[in-house]
C-alpha cells in the first residue's frame, strides 16, 4: 500500500465498506462457530488496515492514531472479535517498535505491518492477570539464550499467530523487576498452543493458552533489557486499552443503529414505539454517551501521537468507554424487550461483546486505582 495513493478517510472508508460487506454479513456464523475469518486476513493486509499507524520505513502508512482507532471502530461495527484481533496484533507491534533493536525493528515490523505475518501478545497466566507480578512462567539463561517453561493463558491471537510477544520471568524472586519480555517463533521447538477458548463474546477473536516446555528462544529475542520487562508489558497495555475503546464504540455503535432502527418498525399502541418519549429519552441518552466517548478517544489517541505518556488518558477513556457500552448495550436490549433477549438478535450478540470492555486489557476495579492514585498523588 502506497502511503500517497491513498489518505486517512479513504482508507477508513475502505474500512467501513469492508465492515458492512464482508463481516456483517457473517458475523453471527463467526460468533456460533467460534472462529476468526482467516480467509480474510489476505484482503485485510491488502487493504491497509494492519499498517495505518505504523512508520513508512517499515511499509507503514504514516496515519495518525486517531485514523487507526476509527478503522478499527468500523471493523468492531462488523465483528468485534476481529477488531480486537488487530489491538492485539498492534500491541505486539508498538512493543517491537519503542523498545526493539534496529536489528529487531528490521526483521519484525514489515511482516508485521503489511499483514503478513499476525502476532500475539500475553502477560496473563491462570493466576496471573491484573497481579502481573505473580505470573509463573519462566525463562531461564542457557548458552546462546533461554529455556522458557509454564504456561500463558488468554492468549488473544494464539492459533492464528506467527510470533508471540511474552512476558515471563528471568528473576522469580524479584517480583515485577525480574519480568522479561521475548518475542518467540510460532515454530519454536517446545511451543505448543492449546485448544481455541469458549468465550462469552468477541468469539470472532481466537483466544488460546500458550504451553513452554525447554522452549529455545535465542537471546537476540530478548525484547527490551533483561528483568525490565515490566515497562515493556506494561507499555503494550497503553495502546491496548485505547484499542478496546475503539472496538466498544464499534459495538455500541451497531447497537445504537439496531435500536434506532427497530424502534421505527415496532407498532405499540398503534403507532412506532419511537413516538414514545420513554423510548426518545433512551435514545437520546445513547447518542450523548457515544459522542462524548468519540471525542475522548479522539482527543487521547491525538494525545500519543505527541508522545506524551498516556497511561492515565488510556486508563479513563477505557473506564468512561466501557460505562457508555454497556449503558448503550442495556438500553437497546430494553427497546427491543424479549426479541432482544433471542440469539437471532445481534443485540444480544452487542451486549455479549461489550462485556468484555470492563475486563480485557485491565478490568475497570483496577483502571478506577490507577486514575484514583494519580489524581491523588497530584494533590498530595
Amino acid at each position: 500500500m502506497d502511503r500517497y495513493t491513498i489518505d486517512e478517510q479513504e482508507l477508513i472508508d475502505r474500512a467501513k465498506q469492508f465492515s458492512d460487506e464482508k463481516l456483517r454479513p457473517i458475523a453471527r456464523a463467526l460468533d456460533e462457530e467460534n472462529r476468526f475469518p482467516s480467509e480474510l486476513l489476505p484482503e485485510m493486509a491488502q487493504a491497509g488496515f494492519f499498517g495505518a499507524r505504523y512508520p513508512c520505513q517499515y511499509g507503514g502508512l504514516g496515519f495518525s492514531t486517531a485514523a487507526a482507532e476509527r478503522i478499527a471502530t468500523e471493523l468492531a461495527r462488523g465483528s468485534a472479535g476481529v477488531a480486537l484481533t488487530f489491538h492485539v496484533h498492534w500491541m505486539a507491534a508498538d512493543a517491537i517498535l519503542k523498545f526493539g533493536t534496529d536489528e529487531q525493528k528490521q526483521r519484525w515490523l514489515p511482516d508485521l505491518i503489511s499483514g503478513k505475518r499476525v502476532a500475539a501478545y500475553t502477560i496473563s497466566e491462570v493466576g496471573a492477570g491484573s497481579d502481573a507480578a505473580s505470573m509463573q512462567a519462566t525463562a531461564t539463561a542457557c548458552d546462546g539464550g533461554y529455556q522458557l517453561n509454564g504456561i500463558k493463558y488468554f492468549s488473544t491471537n494464539g492459533s492464528l499467530s506467527d510470533l508471540l510477544v511474552l512476558a515471563l520471568k528471568t528473576a522469580p524472586e524479584q517480583g515485577s523487576k525480574g519480568i522479561s519480555v521475548f518475542v518467540v517463533e510460532k515454530t519454536s521447538e517446545g511451543l505448543a498452543v492449546g485448544p481455541n477458548l469458549s468465550k462469552m463474546g468477541c468469539r470472532s477473536s481466537n483466544t488460546t493458552s500458550i504451553i513452554l516446555k525447554d522452549c529455545f528462544v535465542p537471546a537476540e529475542n530478548l525484547l527490551g533489557k533483561e528483568n525490565g520487562g515490566f515497562k515493556v508489558a506494561m507499555y503494550g497495555l497503553v495502546g491496548g486499552r485505547l484499542g478496546m475503546c475503539s472496538m466498544g464504540i464499534g459495538i455500541a455503535e451497531a447497537c445504537l443503529a439496531e435500536a434506532a432502527s427497530y424502534a421505527n418498525r415496532r407498532i405499540a399502541f398503534g403507532k412506532p414505539i419511537a413516538a414514545l418519549y420513554s423510548v426518545q429519552e433512551m435514545v437520546a441518552e445513547m447518542h450523548v454517551k457515544l459522542e462524548a466517548a468519540r471525542l475522548l478517544v479522539t482527543h487521547v489517541a491525538t494525545r500519543m501521537d505527541t508522545g506524551a505518556d498516556c497511561a492515565v488518558d488510556t486508563s479513563i477513556a477505557k473506564l468512561f468507554v466501557a460505562e457508555t457500552v454497556d449503558e448503550v448495550c442495556h438500553k437497546a436490549l430494553q427497546i427491543f424487550g424479549g426479541h432482544g433477549y433471542i440469539k437471532s438478535c445481534n443485540v444480544e450478540r452487542y451486549a455479549r461483546d461489550g462485556r468484555l470492555m470492563d475486563i480485557g486489557v485491565g478490568t475497570s476495579e483496577v483502571l478506577k486505582m490507577v486514575v484514583g492514585g494519580a489524581v491523588l498523588r497530584a494533590n498530595s
